[in-house]
């Protein structure tokens, strides 16, 4: 993984880790709703910013290698299909 996409998806997952300590104690202080949501939210927008950081990051590094070769394009893109469907489930 590229250096400052690591950094970036590290920083984030820090955050998150954060984030996910403060939910489950507004959980189970039954803190009012909406503020829970904003955090839950506040959490998937760090989600996604790691999956994009790895994404892009992938794409630089592996992807050349992988569509250079005729042997290993239509498996590689098989593969970043099946990601990108996950991740709009």
């Amino acid at each position: 993984m590229l250096p400052t996409h690591k950094q970036k998806a590290l920083a984030a997952l820090k955050r998150l880790n954060g984030l996910s300590a403060k939910l489950q104690q507004m959980l189970e202080d039954d803190a009012y709703c909406p503020r829970v949501l904003e955090i839950a939210l506040a959490m998937k927008g760090h989600i996604e910013h790691i999956q994009a950081q790895v994404l892009e990051s992938h794409l630089h590094t592996c992807a050349p290698k992988h569509l250079a070769s005729s042997k290993s394009r239509d498996g590689f893109i098989r593969e970043l299909l099946t990601v990108i469907g996950l991740s709009k489930r």
